[in-house]
């Protein structure tokens, strides 16, 4: 009889010790942060049944309760696991037809720029939206397609650009060639500086780059310099009327104020080349030193815009003091 007692014992033992374990497992699930917490602490009291002894009463008590536990954490994740679904694929029909239309016009707007920032408009979206993976990737596959085309067509604008620039390279240098001639060598002053005011019109709008234009505009320069300090050389000699040197000299502000807005207009695009590389770098997420860099570029380059947006504002002021004496002597 002594070893039945003791089976006795042992499985009643078994039992309040499972008891005080499924109690605690049962509170630990409860307070669970996420139902897959929840059931792994259910799935952890589980473990304890196997190889208990036990009485059948007790072990189906038990393992009913658990169970019974194990149904409404199932269901809840299912639940859960519906729920998330039906969001996911609200948001996939949302966001689908938007990038099909950013696809199209990075394939067709003119507006580059603008288009980028609306594909990094729908890229946030896609990251903060709950999507299933394939319908994730899917809408990454087609973000990515479209950036790919815009900075193809960045490349060929580029390209454009370099062509073109050339061919007005290689037609205004002559002229600024035979500008800066006939400056050093004529005494039709004032033919001479319609001629090179004709050649400095001619750089207004062209595409070039920007060494090409710098050396043909300092060439062009240059010839204005000469002939004025030929004109000065007349003037003080012939003593003839000021007012052809007051011309020159408004001439002059002219090129100095087209010489900086020039400068202005490469400042400008270089500061939108730079934006446009920081929102590349801020939507990749990465290059912290690169981000830091940029920055101080960026700010260095408004404080030179704003400085060269001064001086020509001053010119400004200057020409037009100019032009009014010029108009009327006595003033």
């Amino acid at each position: 009889m002594e070893p039945e007692k003791w089976s006795e014992e042992e499985a009643l033992q078994n039992y309040q010790n499972l008891k005080s374990v499924l109690e605690s497992g049962l509170a630990d699930a409860g307070r669970a942060e996420s139902l897959h917490d929840a059931k792994g602490f259910l799935i952890e009291v589980q473990s304890h049944f196997k190889g208990l002894r036990l009485r059948r009463e007790d072990r189906e008590e038990l393992y009913g309760r658990l169970q019974e536990a194990f149904s409404v954490v199932n269901k809840k994740i299912d639940d859960e696991h519906r729920d998330f679904e039906n969001e996911a694929f609200s948001n996939y029909a949302d966001i689908k037809p938007e990038i099909v239309e950013a696809t199209a016009l990075a394939n067709n707007s003119a507006d580059l720029k603008a288009t980028w920032e609306i594909l990094l408009h729908i890229q946030n979206r896609v990251k903060s939206s709950k999507l299933l993976r394939e319908h994730r990737d899917e809408l990454y596959a087609g973000l990515q397609d479209a950036f790919e085309m815009i900075k193809l067509r960045r490349d060929e604008e580029r390209h454009a650009f370099d062509l073109e620039a050339q061919y007005n390279y290689s037609r205004l240098k002559p002229m600024v060639d035979a500008g800066l001639r006939q400056a050093e060598e004529t005494h039709e002053y004032k033919e001479t500086r319609e001629f090179l005011k004709k050649i400095q019109a001619e750089f207004r709008g062209l595409k070039m780059v920007h060494e090409q234009r710098e050396e043909l505009y300092s060439r062009l320069q240059t010839a204005f310099d000469i002939l004025g300090k030929r004109l000065d050389d007349f003037f003080r000699h012939k003593k003839k009327n000021w007012e052809v040197k007051m011309q020159f000299t408004l001439s002059r502000f002219s090129a100095d104020i087209y010489e900086l807005q020039t400068s202005l207009d490469k400042d400008q695009s270089y500061l939108k080349e730079l934006e446009d590389q920081l929102d590349i770098i801020v939507s990749g997420g990465k290059e912290k030193d690169a981000m830091t860099g940029l920055h101080a570029r960026i700010s260095s380059t408004k404080r030179t815009i704003e400085q060269k947006i001064r001086q020509i504002a001053n010119l400004e002021i200057e020409k037009d003091k100019l032009k009014t004496r010029l108009e009327d002597p006595e003033i």
